[in-house]
């Protein structure tokens, strides 16, 4: 009896073990058969890979212009302009008779607003036999912006018979009609733009301002947000929204977004002085001064900039530095009266003829009182009486 029983668990065992074995086999066949799941990678992630492997290639000196040109490529699709600069000039300087490359470093000179030198590089890589209707509608986008309407209609129409969806060529078309005043048309064509190419950011730009220009606060504001969302680091986003709340008198929104555009790009002048002029007239005078001293750094021949930081130092009762900078603004431009007041005001208080309470609270453009005329006393000059004149011979004036 105990050995049947011991005979009956050992072939259960046996069974198990059998089992496992032939299900481990199975699990390794499959294994080794099995195709591992495609990683997908992200646009940045192949960007990032690619620009590596690239590089790599560049270093060891294999087909230098034509990898100096494909990193431009990506450079430029990333927005990073002067990197995609610096990379196509390495190209050209490699080989200087490939169409491709002149053509992309007229799109990057068109991104810096390099418009001469982009003309130059389009019309370089149209003598190259260059084709395309990316060529067509650079050239169209320049001659617009040149004022050359006809030549960037012709070059238009070609490349909307070659490309009759590309985003780009819409924008042109809306350009073309705004600059000729017709506002409704262009809105139309550049919201065309944006629905076949979400990213061209210039297309929301130009509807904002258009808005704008109409007085309509609510459509400039829509197309705004929609190109923050977007484009959440671009500074220019942020500093025209600033304007569109500057213009609804919305101060503290309007600060707000010009600091943000200079916090994303701390080389921003012109949003520091659009913080200066407003911190004046919410008599924050210190940091119009923080503001207008970082734009004197970074364009020292700014209109009146030391006179703007003259004034705030005056505003802020420290007449030394105030003396200083009006000194330099006369010394720049002895013509301006407003340093010439500034400091006749000092010399003034200084020899005590001009006490605070009469410093104005009124803008920087506007004359200080220096004379209070309700304490002057005025006597009102009294009629002599009657005054008989001789006009001519027919007649006499009796002028009381």
């Amino acid at each position: 009896m105990k050995k049947s029983r011991f005979l009956l668990v050992f072939l259960l065992l046996l069974t198990v073990l059998s089992g496992s074995i032939l299900q481990s086999c199975q699990s390794d066949a499959r294994n080794a058969t099995r195709i591992p799941p495609t990683v997908k990678k992200s646009k940045k992630q192949w960007q990032d890979d690619a620009l590596l492997s690239l590089s790599d290639l560049i270093n060891r000196n294999t087909d230098v212009d034509l990898n100096y040109f494909k990193r431009a490529r990506i450079y430029f699709d990333r927005e990073e302009y002067s990197l995609a600069l610096a990379d196509i000039n390495e190209a050209i300087d490699e080989k200087d008779n490939v169409g491709e490359y002149f053509l992309l470093r007229g799109k990057v000179n068109r991104e810096l607003g390099e418009i001469d030198n982009a003309l130059e590089d389009a019309e370089r890589a149209e003598a190259l036999q260059q084709t395309s209707p990316d060529l067509y509608i650079l050239l169209a986008d320049i001659f617009q912006v040149k004022n050359r309407f006809r030549d960037a209609n012709r070059y238009l129409v070609q490349a909307m018979k070659m490309a009759p969806y590309d985003g780009s060529a819409y924008y042109v078309k809306g350009m073309l009609l705004a600059r000729q005043g017709d506002s409704l048309a262009s809105l139309a064509n550049l919201n065309s733009a944006i629905n076949m190419n979400p990213r061209l950011i210039r297309a929301y730009q130009q509807s904002t301002v258009i808005y704008l220009k109409l007085l309509n606060y609510g459509q400039a504001l829509a197309f705004n947000n929609r190109a923050i969302k977007r484009f959440p680091n671009n500074a220019e986003l942020y500093f025209e929204r600033g304007d569109i709340y500057k213009n609804l008198s919305v101060i503290d929104t309007a600060l707000a977004n010009y600091r943000k555009a200079t916090s994303i790009n701390p080389k921003y002048a012109d949003a520091f002085f659009q913080i200066g002029a407003l911190e004046i007239g919410q008599r924050g005078y210190y940091s119009a001064l923080l503001a207008f001293q970082s734009l004197l750094i970074l364009r020292p021949d700014h209109p009146q900039i030391n006179y703007l930081v003259g004034y705030c130092y005056e505003r802020l009762r420290n007449d030394v530095k105030a003396k200083e900078y009006f000194t330099y603004e006369n010394e720049k431009n002895p013509a301006d009266q407003m340093a010439i007041n500034g400091l006749w005001r000092i010399r003034q208080r200084e020899n005590g003829r001009l006490f605070p309470e009469y410093y104005s609270d009124e803008g920087i453009d506007q004359d200080y009182k220096t004379l209070d005329s309700s304490r002057v006393k005025i006597d009102l000059i009294k009629p002599r009486g009657t005054i008989n004149m001789r006009i001519d011979s027919s007649r006499n004036a009796k002028i009381q």
